[in-house]
């Protein structure tokens, strides 16, 4: 009886003992770092200001504060800081990619209770790239001028592009997003009327030539004469870009002296024309693809389709493919383009 006495005054003690510190620990400050919106888009680019906000809640007789952040100074610029907490504010202290700022209430008045607003700081997006903002420390200052320091450790991360990079209003989640931003910088694709690039609509050999003639900035204009039976197929813009092309060896005709410029371009085209670009055997020297339907690459096909996927220009599709036959997609086109243009430098 005594022992099981003892074990319940024990359970019990263990029960006063915890409900207090459980208490303690949900009123403890939770902070907030949020930003990078700027207007209406998510994106940034350089030359925008940018607002990076840090919030407190379960403060407690919150009398004044200081806080540290750390960013990628050669990515951002620090531009200023307010507070509308009033009272004193110590001007910030900028080095090295490290702020700190500190405010303070001024006489005899209540500390904050609950959520607040901190501070909101103000950022310059400089340089191309990820850039990261992070919030290091917090130090809280009551009223009786106790202090309690924190290290929260939030962080944002952005990804500032280009000023002048041009905008899709369908590519926001597209895995091809940056590549069909770089490609529209270099100038050498375009998008529609309304705003969108289509990534997935398909390409044709007349197409795909010309975006391959503009990127690898080849002599549009030169005066060659167009020897296919169907030229007068050819669209108008595509014109001077097949001619190029042919004339160095980039892109060829069918047996029967046909160009076909509307025909959708197959995933073993775009590899042999890019191969051409390069430059590669015209034997595989026996080396095997692994694809599952690596069977199905045509013959004349296989050496260029080898060549490119070891050198990284092209990948499979889904289940381990290589879908040769395939017709490509506006964003593989750009992808494959990129990077012949890098291979080439």
């Amino acid at each position: 009886m005594n022992t099981r006495l003892l074990s319940l005054c024990i359970s019990m003690m263990l029960m006063m003992t915890l409900v207090p510190t459980m208490a303690f620990a949900a009123e403890q400050p939770v902070f907030s770092l949020n930003g990078f919106v700027t207007d209406t888009r998510a994106e940034v680019r350089t030359g925008d200001i940018v607002e990076i906000r840090v919030g407190g809640e379960y403060l407690t007789d919150a009398y004044g504060f200081e806080l540290r952040l750390s960013y990628d100074a050669d990515k951002w610029q620090y531009q200023e800081v307010s507070t509308s907490w009033g009272g004193f504010s110590i001007p910030s202290i900028v080095q090295d990619g490290e702020l700190t700022f500190a405010n303070t209430k001024v006489g005899n008045t209540k500390g904050i209770n609950g959520a607040a607003q901190l501070a909101t700081f103000r950022f310059k997006a400089t340089e191309e790239g990820k850039a990261t903002i992070q919030l290091t420390r917090v130090k809280l200052v009551d009223s009786q001028v106790a202090s309690t320091t924190y290290e929260p450790r939030l962080s944002l991360v952005a990804s500032i592009i280009a000023k002048d990079a041009p905008s899709f209003s369908d590519i926001e989640d597209h895995w091809a997003k940056a590549d069909i931003q770089e490609a529209a910088r270099m100038g050498w694709i375009n998008g529609y009327e309304d705003g969108r690039f289509r990534p997935q609509d398909q390409v044709t050999r007349a197409q795909f030539t010309t975006m391959l003639s503009r990127a690898l900035a080849l002599d549009a204009n030169a005066d060659e004469t167009i020897v296919f039976k169907d030229a007068e197929q050819i669209p108008e813009y595509a014109r001077a870009h097949v001619t190029q092309a042919v004339a160095e060896g980039i892109v060829k005709g069918f047996e029967d002296n046909t160009f076909r410029p509307h025909q959708l371009i197959s995933r073993s085209e775009i590899a042999v024309m890019a191969m051409r670009v390069i430059g590669y055997e015209e034997k595989h020297a026996g080396k095997q693809l692994v694809f599952a339907d690596a069977d199905q690459i045509q013959e004349w096909a296989y050496p260029a389709v080898v060549s490119a996927v070891d050198l990284g220009l092209i990948q499979g599709r889904d289940h381990n493919r290589f879908v040769p036959h395939g017709v490509a997609t506006r964003a593989e086109a750009v992808v494959l383009i990129l990077r012949v243009l890098d291979s080439i430098d």
